[in-house]
């Protein structure tokens, strides 16, 4: 689009620039023939004078053909046709008015002038020395007639001002060529800069306005809408944005020393951590910066999980031989013949728990295995379908007991897919286990949904609930109300969850059962921008 725009205004500059130069001819016709009409008129013979009214009239008839049709053809042949009657006329003037020869010859200065700045280098060089063969022809043509006025010296001089105004309207007409192509190539790049701006101000996770001195906004991207659950006008003013942001600028421009305190810009929206940023060009800008709270509390929660992860691995394979040991050893002593049927029990009770403190192992393990998030865009209700599948090859008894919901619309989701896939894991498996009451089987609803801007997951069942006093705890490392259990599957899940800028809750619903929710991040922004 900009080589075309640009095109197109040197089209237009080159249509105004050849319109001038015909108003110009206008006017040297006009004068031309004012002067031949006038009482100063030459006066040579009566077929001269009567030639030279003729030729005014013709001359003006001409210019003003060339100055109203604009269809006579391209810009160069438009500039050429007249540039060939310019010089048709001076060649019968120089031929009538010998007297005033010197004046005729320095009134085409002008036109050579347009020549050398609108032609071609090669078309303008043609058209000089077509000139000046016309000088020369009329300097013989004197010679001819051995007139006295036939001056060399006048014609060279004549000759050499002709291909010296060429000459110098052809090095400026190219430099004002170069200066306008690096005029164009510096403005293709800032127009590719701005664009490149303006595409990595809307992919940035923290929202980003740009306010005028009067606080208007000039600019915004997605993220400041998500985070205010709100869109952000061009032109609004700040505090009708959020008038506590407002009041933190207004704070922040008084001391700017002190750190602005977060605020939340939607009642019960997550924490956000304003940064402003003054900036001077031809005025003064601000820029404001709202960084979710939520990504460096993940941060830290990443940390946090690698370094538990690194200790509880050294700690469990430290514990994982002498467990072996006793497994071995329990295993050689149930199989004596002659163990009696009290060491047998015990036995049994050492193989339990043998086998839980192995569980607990492999969970700690698998915790230390953690990598740090690598979020892509996940289509929730594809995914969803495949883990029930999966999970239905390995278990078909429980193809009566799950029950998969998902909305029309495609709903696309930001997560680690290995994360999301150990979290649906967890939360399915535990309600298949401690999701009914005795004697009725369970019964496991998983939806989608959308709150607001935000994918949400929710997994549900029909068991007991989880108690008020327990609830606390419920996500604790190592807490479990059931003796098989290691108490890491929900801590994990949360753990992952919020490495992943998603949060994981709990509710008891009314009529009995447990909900468990997972609101995940928006995708839909970033995969538009990537369409």
């Amino acid at each position: 689009m900009a080589p075309v725009f640009a095109r197109a205004t040197d089209g237009l500059l080159r249509q105004r620039e050849l319109y001038y130069f015909a108003l110009f001819r206008c006017l040297e016709a006009a004068l031309l023939a004012l002067w031949v009409f006038s009482p100063y008129a030459p006066t040579p013979n009566p077929v001269h004078l009567e030639t030279l009214q003729v030729l005014s009239g013709a001359y003006l008839f001409s210019a003003a053909l060339l100055l109203f049709w604009d269809r006579l053809g391209t810009q160069p042949g438009q500039l050429i046709a007249g540039l060939s009657v310019d010089m048709a006329v001076f060649a019968v003037l120089a031929w009538l008015l010998q007297s005033e020869f010197q004046s005729v010859a320095l009134m085409m200065l002008v036109n050579m002038a347009a020549a050398g700045l609108l032609l071609s280098q090669r078309r303008s060089s043609a058209l000089t020395l077509m000139a000046i063969a016309l000088l020369f022809a009329h300097y013989l043509m004197v010679r001819l007639r051995s007139e006295a006025n036939a001056d060399v010296v006048q014609t060279l001089m004549l000759a050499a001002s002709y291909a010296a105004t060429v000459l110098f309207c052809q090095l400026l007409a190219n430099q004002a060529k170069l200066s306008q192509a690096l005029a164009e190539t510096r403005g293709l790049q800032l127009a590719k800069m701005a664009q490149m701006n303006e595409q990595i101000i809307k992919c940035m996770r923290s929202g980003v306005i740009l306010l005028d001195r009067h606080h208007r906004v000039l600019l915004s991207n997605e993220a400041a809408g998500q985070l205010s659950r709100q869109s952000v006008q061009h032109g609004q003013r700040l505090w009708e944005f959020s008038e506590e942001l407002d009041n933190r600028l207004e704070l922040w421009r008084k001391h700017p020393e002190q750190r602005p305190e977060a605020l939340s810009l939607y009642e019960g929206g997550p924490t956000v951590i304003p940064r402003f940023v003054a900036i001077v060009l031809n005025e003064l800008n601000y820029l404001v910066f709202l960084e979710d709270s939520r990504i460096f509390s993940g941060r830290a929660d990443e940390l946090q999980l690698a370094n538990l992860g690194r200790l509880s691995a050294s700690i469990a394979h430290e514990i994982r031989n002498p467990l072996a040991a006793i497994s071995y050893a329990q295993q050689l002593l149930a199989e004596s013949e002659t163990t009696n049927e009290s060491d047998r029990r015990m036995l049994e009770i050492i193989g339990n728990q043998s086998k839980r403190l192995n569980g607990i192992i492999e969970n700690i393990l698998g915790l230390a295995r953690r990598q740090t998030a690598n979020p892509q865009i996940l289509e929730i209700n594809g995914f969803l379908a495949n883990l029930v599948d999966e999970h239905l090859s390995t278990h078909p008894d429980d193809r009566a007991l799950i029950h998969l919901e998902s909305i029309p619309e495609p709903v696309h989701a930001l997560f680690d897919q290995l994360h999301l896939h150990q979290i649906m894991t967890v939360l399915l498996t535990n309600a298949l286990e401690y999701g009914h009451v005795p004697h009725i089987p369970a019964e496991i609803r998983i939806s989608v949904r959308m709150d607001g801007w935000t994918p949400v997951i929710d997994i549900s069942d029909r068991g007991p609930g989880i108690a008020l006093k327990e609830r606390e705890q419920l996500f604790m490392p190592f807490y479990t109300t059931s003796p098989h259990g290691t108490g890491l599957g929900l801590y994990i899940a949360k753990q992952l969850a919020d490495a992943n800028q998603a949060q994981l809750c709990y509710e008891t619903l009314p009529g009995g059962g447990s909900l468990f929710s997972l609101h995940l991040s928006d995708g839909q922004t970033l995969l538009d921008d990537r369409r």
